[in-house]
């Protein structure tokens, strides 16, 4: 049936205010005034004072919003830079979205840093912000999805300023896809960091969960692989690769852990568990790594501090360590150490920042390990004693218990060894 007049005036009508309207829209995000209503509804949702530098709006073929230059503002007592940053955020819905559950067909996110910081009282700059956050999905089950998740060159920035640790994550990529919660969906993630001397790369592929209504984070069937370079480490740096099965972080209780993993670093190979607390202020940190029995003269290379050739060519044939580790009030502490060297046992503990040693052997010939084609047993001995010397060069603070140590003909039982450090200048 053909149209009448009337009507086709009145369906011209529609499609002249239609397009206005999208002009007005497409113009006025262009504007200082639609700059300053975007950084205030930002402003709003975060509980944080924001600004963005530009907005713009498309609707085809999907309607779309893309903002650039975001900064959220610390939250007060806090000064390190903005909280949050993103040099572009685009977010691009179906048409069905907007008048149906939310939806969002890609989120792109660019140049984004993140700087959270611990104060010396234990307050932190993210908890208010990501409880804000959390209370935006209203009552009820959460019902969301982003079919398409791209962040890249983001960055992190972690302080703590009552123990001074300080470390830095960069060149950040994302790339997650079918993302609803409590489902599974594949993602990837790579990135590079700074912690102190010491710089790394890493490159993850798995599965992710996300449950806001849960309040659980997690990654399922990881596997990673990475580079590590920076003192003491050489300068070609190693090489490591591994895999989890599960990595989680409970929001109700604040810890994130890995219950099992295994690795292979610079050819030792092992297994290891973490977990991290982030409100104990005691052990926030705690780790154990048992290695498989390796062959260390060609890991020491790696490492930068190759085995001397020794009188005894099966020496340094095999080596087995395990550890456990835990950051008690800013201090690492490995404790305790157990393993085995060949035909000896030992064990002990350790607190790298403090250089202190302690450790008991229960037997070993040191006759094996002196260096090889000796002169004589006086020779021999004069080679031992330096190597007890040699020790003091570290400036470390060790006491060693042997049980039996066997070297030059001699044996010695119940012997100790102690090594105290330099004497720190005057200030």
């Amino acid at each position: 049936m053909p149209l009448t007049k009337p009507l086709v005036r009145i369906l011209a009508v529609i499609a002249i205010l239609a397009l206005a309207a999208v002009a007005v829209l497409w113009l006025g995000a262009r504007t200082a005034f639609a700059r300053r209503v975007a950084g205030d509804w930002i402003a709003e949702t975060s509980g944080l004072p924001a600004s963005v530098e530009s907005v713009r709006l498309g609707f085809l073929p999907r309607p779309f919003m893309q903002v650039g230059g975001l900064a959220i503002t610390q939250p007060s007592g806090f000064d390190a830079g903005p909280l949050l940053e993103a040099g572009e955020v685009r977010v691009t819905v179906p048409w069905g979205s907007l008048f149906g559950a939310p939806a969002v067909e890609s989120l792109a996110v660019s140049d984004a840093v993140a700087r959270p910081i611990k104060a010396a009282d234990g307050a932190d700059n993210w908890s208010a912000l990501i409880s804000r956050l959390a209370e935006l999905g209203g009552e009820g089950p959460s019902a969301w999805s982003i079919a398409r998740l791209e962040f890249e060159r983001g960055a992190l920035e972690f302080h703590d300023l009552a123990t001074g640790s300080e470390w830095r994550l960069t060149a950040i990529t994302i790339d997650a896809q079918d993302i609803a919660p409590a489902a599974g969906f594949p993602v990837e993630m790579r990135m590079a960091g700074v912690a102190g001397a010491n710089t790394f790369h890493f490159a993850l592929n798995g599965q992710g969960v996300v449950d806001p209504d849960a309040g659980r984070y997690a990654a399922t069937s990881l596997t990673f692989r990475g580079w590590a370079g920076g003192e003491p480490l050489p300068l070609a740096g190693i090489e490591m690769l591994g895999a989890a099965e599960l990595a989680s972080y409970d929001s109700a209780t604040g810890i994130a852990a890995i219950p099992r993993g295994t690795f292979n670093v610079a050819g030792i190979p092992g297994e290891f568990m973490t977990s991290f607390q982030s409100d104990d202020p005691v052990a926030q940190l705690t780790f154990s790594v048992k290695t498989d029995s390796f062959a260390p003269r060609a890991p020491a290379i790696a490492f930068g501090f190759p085995l001397p050739a020794t009188a005894d060519p099966q020496a340094y044939q095999a080596l087995q360590l395990s550890f456990d580790g835990r950051r008690v009030n800013g201090v690492l502490h490995l404790d305790p150490i157990a393993g085995r060297l060949d035909d000896t046992q030992f064990d002990g503990r350790i607190v790298p920042t403090e250089r202190l040693i302690r450790a008991e052997i229960d037997r070993i010939d040191l006759n094996r390990y002196l260096p090889a084609e000796p002169e004589g047993a006086k020779e021999r001995k004069a080679t031992l004693e330096s190597i007890v010397e040699g020790l003091g060069d570290f400036d470390i603070d060790a006491e060693i218990r042997i049980g039996e140590a066997l070297v030059a003909g001699a044996k010695l039982r119940n012997s100790v060894i102690r090594v105290e450090r330099d004497a720190e200048p005057a200030t």
